[in-house]
C-alpha cells in the first residue's frame, strides 16, 4: 500500500481507489470564463463595480449586455445581484466581467438572457468546494430536491449561490437543506 499525505485541510472523499481532499478555502481566485454571482457596489456612468468574493473589486462596463446601447443599457442600483462571465482575470490588473451571452441572440431587455440580474430570491455563500458540486450535472441533492420543489437556482463559481421558490417558506426550507448536504454522502 501506498501512503498519502493531506496538505489542506477538507473533506475526505473516496471514489473507489481514488481518495481526494475536498479544499474549504473560501477566497475565490477569478479565471476568464467563470460564471459568478457578484454584488453591485458602486455605480457610475459608464461602469459597475461589483464584488464578486475576490482579492479585488471585479468592474462590469454598462455596455457589457446583450445589444446594449449607450441609449438602452441596463441600470443597476447599489446591492442587485448579477450573474456574469469573467472576460479578463489578470493578477496584477482590474478583473473585467461580462453579461454578453455568446448563445442568444436576444436583448438583455427581454430578460430571456442567461447573465444579467437576478431578482427576487436571496444570495448565500458556501465554501468553493461546494459551489463546484452544486454545479455538477449530476448533483444528487438539487435533483432529489427537484422532485419535490419548484425552485430556480444560481450557483457561481466564486462561492455565491442565488435561489428563488414560490413562498418565502420553501425557499428557506431549500436554503437550509442545500446548506445541511455539504459532506454529507448521497445516501444520508
Amino acid at each position: 500500500t501506498s501512503a498519502g499525505f493531506a496538505t489542506a485541510a477538507g473533506v475526505l472523499r473516496r471514489s473507489g481507489e481514488e481518495v481526494a481532499v475536498e479544499n474549504l478555502r473560501k477566497r475565490y481566485i477569478p479565471r476568464a470564463g467563470d460564471l459568478v454571482v457578484g454584488i453591485v457596489t458602486q455605480r457610475s456612468a459608464e461602469v459597475y463595480k461589483v464584488d464578486i468574493r475576490a482579492p479585488s473589486p471585479a468592474y462590469l462596463p454598462a455596455l457589457a449586455f446583450n445589444s446594449a446601447t449607450k441609449r438602452n443599457r441596463p441600470v443597476y442600483e447599489v446591492g442587485a445581484l448579477v450573474y456574469a462571465r469573467v472576460e479578463a482575470a489578470h493578477p496584477d490588473l482590474d478583473i473585467e466581467l461580462s453579461c454578453i451571452d455568446q448563445d442568444s441572440k436576444k436583448a438583455w431587455s427581454t430578460g430571456e438572457v442567461l447573465l444579467g440580474e437576478l431578482t427576487g430570491g436571496l444570495s448565500f455563500e458556501v465554501a468553493l468546494s461546494a459551489a463546484q458540486r452544486l454545479l455538477d450535472a449530476d448533483c444528487f441533492v438539487l435533483d432529489r430536491l427537484g422532485r419535490d420543489f419548484a425552485y430556480e437556482l444560481c450557483v457561481g463559481q466564486n462561492g455565491r449561490v442565488w435561489l428563488t421558490a414560490p413562498s418565502a417558506r420553501e425557499t428557506v426550507l431549500l436554503l437550509q437543506a442545500i446548506r445541511r448536504s455539504f459532506g454529507m454522502s448521497d445516501a444520508q
